[in-house]
């Protein structure tokens, strides 16, 4: 099936140091880069430490990128539930959001984008390892949004993780169950 991609599409992904919402928007940058002529990504980590704020934005585009900071994106993706009232703002309407459901005290005010939540920590814990959420998360975004075909991905992951089979593993299973929730929640 040949993947229709938007000239531009833009997503931040935000989380908190140690969680993985850097590695996971690089994993899509990386793959999207056999799609898109231009792929830009752009991590923040304020004081660069664990637990502290920390977010990258994406651009996946066919035209010039004329600059990587994006103050509304088409797609914004919280591993963090904390954080969801500091990035409910910067997606654009008729955009989305993608947020971790365990420990979400805010509900989103806008009634003008699209809302998935995923319980990313609880999947992941079942798998062996809650280290693994941003992956639930991953998979849950990529299916829904449908930026980046879901095999571009799983194949940078395979190489990515390749000379630690074990890792590899959890990774590739946390990706397949985020995609399955996704993938139900549009069905269902």
């Amino acid at each position: 099936m040949e993947q229709k991609t938007a000239p531009t599409y833009s997503f931040i992904m935000g989380g908190i140091g140690g969680m993985g919402a850097l590695s996971a928007g690089q994993l899509v940058a990386e793959a999207a880069m056999s799609l898109y002529q231009n792929v830009c990504w752009c991590p923040n980590m304020t004081t660069a430490r664990r637990n502290a704020p920390a977010d990258c934005t994406v651009v996946l585009s066919h035209e010039e990128i004329t600059s990587p900071l994006v103050f509304q994106a088409d797609a914004v993706v919280i591993v963090e539930p904390s954080l969801l009232k500091a990035f409910e703002q910067r997606v654009r309407a008729g955009g989305l959001i993608v947020v971790e459901s365990r420990g979400l005290k805010d509900e989103v005010a806008r009634d003008d984008v699209r809302v998935v939540k995923v319980p990313a920590l609880e999947i992941a814990s079942s798998l062996g390892s809650t280290q693994a959420a941003n992956l639930v998360m991953l998979g849950a975004y990529v299916a829904v949004s449908q930026a980046v075909p879901s095999e571009l991905v799983k194949g940078r992951l395979e190489e990515r993780f390749a000379g630690n089979p074990k890792l590899l593993a959890l990774n590739i299973s946390a990706y397949e169950a985020g995609l399955k929730l996704a993938e139900g929640l549009a069905s269902g």
